[in-house]
């Protein structure tokens, strides 16, 4: 049985059409490495002093997922980023890391209490929405944030708030509370008396949420419940969590 001319302009049509759409698939996939912003870009890698984008928080959940070593070097590439290695600390069974970061500032904000240690990813997440926050408050009070009040990340602890009788992420220094921020100019805007305050002040509050969300995997505000009316919650624990 002998195969016919038009048999055979068939049987290559799909080898055919499989290589046009290799051909464009390799052009779309140059033309977004090249012009599109990395954070935006599901399979590159973290660029800490990048602003938020559309892969942020995947790329964080990447790199809590890869050895600390890769975590260690984005942290060396963080500009103005204060922080040192932690010391491991194992205080029981459950509570305490092996590794993690000891932060201080990130350029002219400083954390207040200074030196907090947390887990390389949340330290990395910490510096992008810091890096967040002050374009927040310059474009609301046109004053910087020079300091962020806070009530620590390492706690040995159940969750509170709830009956689920789960670890915190506190008990390895992998959550934040945050209660308040002190501006340039003096003014100081308080996560309890301003949540539902003064317009400008909830509008930066309002607005510091909002980002949170789009960089740490469990962000909690006086929304959720009572327990947290006085602090935002930021981890980069295993749920999720928008409230």
């Amino acid at each position: 049985m002998s195969i016919s001319r038009k048999d055979l302009r068939f049987s290559r049509r799909p080898k055919r059409q499989f290589l046009i759409g290799a051909l464009i698939l390799s052009a779309v996939f140059f033309a977004a490495n090249k012009y599109i912003p990395s954070q935006h870009l599901p399979w590159r890698s973290l660029n800490p002093n990048a602003p938020v984008g559309l892969s942020t928080s995947l790329h964080l959940i990447r790199v809590s997922l890869s050895p600390n070593s890769i975590c260690e070097d984005i942290v060396s590439r963080a500009t103005d980023f204060q922080s040192t290695p932690a010391v491991a600390k194992n205080s029981h069974d459950v509570c305490g890391w092996r590794n993690a970061r000891s932060v201080s500032a990130r350029s002219d904000t400083r954390l207040s209490p200074p030196d907090i240690n947390m887990q390389c990813p949340l330290a990395l997440g910490v510096h992008i929405w810091l890096g967040e926050l002050n374009y927040t408050a310059l474009r609301i009070f046109d004053s910087k944030i020079v300091e962020v009040h806070h009530a620590g990340s390492y706690s040995c602890r159940k969750q509170v708030g709830n009956s689920s009788g789960a670890w915190s992420e506190h008990a390895f220094a992998n959550a934040w509370d945050i209660t308040g921020f002190t501006l340039e100019n003096g003014e100081l805007i308080s996560v309890l008396k301003d949540w539902d305050g003064q317009k400008d002040k909830k509008k930066f509050l309002r607005s510091a949420r909002s980002k949170a969300c789009k960089i740490f995997r469990v962000t909690l505000s006086p929304d959720y419940n009572e327990a947290h009316r006085d602090h935002f919650h930021l981890d980069m624990g295993p749920t999720t969590a928008c409230r």
